[in-house]
Parts: structure tokens; sequence; C-alpha cells
């Protein structure tokens, strides 16, 4: 009678576990394939750097592409990720993978776009064609002609190579009258010439303490005596 119990407990836990399992839902997971190509006509797979990977929803599921450029997800669950490649050569378009009902579909999703748009889908398998190289440096620029016309002080020089040329002609063309009223002008607003001072006539001076200028002064004075 005491070992009844037991015997009893454990069937119903096995009972209960088996209901269970057969209520979960099952989980159906597809294998996802596709390719990666480089960028030109011209483009060989085996230019694709070996560090160039294929990644869903920034790494849930992680894929190495092989030497003809091949990749393989082998079990990708039920739901919607976001497909991207990471190569340090090129710049892929992203991509949102549906997978349901044992079927994947792939759209492209463009910038500003929604992320539900599925207008732009393709077909499989997958192939991923980089939009452009992928830049991380500007080039430096040349010399141009048009930088000089640019610079202000190149402006203010050429202005006055034009008037260098052009002021005569005016100038001859001018009325004698107004000439001279310009001219006036002219030396009215020129400032006064500033006189530099005797550095060693100051130097001596000071030197001597005035003493010179002193002396024949005393000088003159005995002489009226």
């Amino acid at each position: 009678m005491k070992a009844f119990f037991p015997r009893r407990i454990v069937a119903c836990a096995a009972a209960l576990i088996a209901l269970v399992s057969l209520a979960a839902p099952s989980v159906s997971a597809i294998p996802v394939a596709g390719f990666v190509v480089g960028h030109g006509e011209s483009a060989h797979p085996r230019d694709i750097s070996p560090r160039t990977r294929v990644v869903l929803s920034g790494g849930q599921y992680s894929t190495m592409i092989t030497k003809d450029g091949r990749f393989i997800f082998p079990d990708v669950a039920e739901g919607t990720y976001a497909l991207e490649v990471q190569s340090p050569q090129y710049i892929y378009p992203n991509m949102r993978l549906v997978v349901s009902d044992q079927q994947a579909k792939a759209y492209i999703v463009s910038i500003g776009a929604d992320w539900s748009n599925n207008d732009n889908a393709i077909t499989f398998p997958i192939t991923l064609v980089p939009r452009a190289p992928a830049m991380y440096f500007i080039p430096r620029e040349g010399f141009q002609i048009k930088h000089l016309f640019a610079n202000p002080m190149m402006l203010m020089m050429g202005f006055s190579v034009i008037m260098l040329f052009v002021m005569p002609k005016l100038m001859a063309n001018m009325d004698p009258e107004a000439m001279q009223e310009m001219q006036g002008m002219q030396e009215a607003a020129q400032m006064p010439a500033f006189e530099m001072p005797d550095i060693s006539a100051s130097l001596a001076k000071f030197s001597t303490g005035g003493s010179s200028s002193a002396q024949p002064a005393a000088g003159s004075a005995k002489k009226r005596h």
C-alpha cells in the first residue's frame, strides 16, 4: 500500500509532462542561404575580405562567408530579422528577413522607408550586392584655379590691378574743373608727414645732461659784464 502512492505520483507527473509537451507550440527552423558579391562587374568572390560576415538582428545569428562568397544560416527560427553585411570594404544595403510557415522572404529596406514595407522583395537565394566601396578617408583636393577667386586677398589684388589700368583712362576723360576739385580733396585728405626724431641727438643730450647748452649761456653772460 505504501509503494502504491509513489508509483501513482510518478505516473501522474509523467502524464503531466507529456500533456505540456504536446500543448507547447512547435518552433520550426529553416536554413537561409545566399551569396555576397563584390563591387563592379569584374569583381571576384575571392576579392572580398575574409573578415566579411553576415549577421541577423545585430548578432542573434552570425555566419562567415566561404571562398565563393556563399553564406548559410543552418537553423533560423520563425520571426522577423534585420539582415546586414559587416564588411570593411563595401557598404551593403540592409534587408528585412521574414521566416514563417517553413519559408523565408527578404525585402530591401531603403533609407527613410517604413520597416514593414514589402515593395522591394528579392528572390532566393539572396544575392547581396554592395551599394558602394567603404570610404574611411577623404582625399585631399588638388589645386584648382577657382580657389584663387574665392580668396579675398586675390580679389583685392585683382581689383587694384584693374583700377591701375582703368583710372588713367577715366582721368583723361574727366573735366578739368572736376579734376582740380578732386586733386584739392586729395590734398586735404592727406595726413601731415610725421617727422621722426633724431635718436642720436636725443641720446647725446641725455648723456651730457644739458651741460653743453648751459655753458655757452654762462660764457655769454660774463662777456656782457
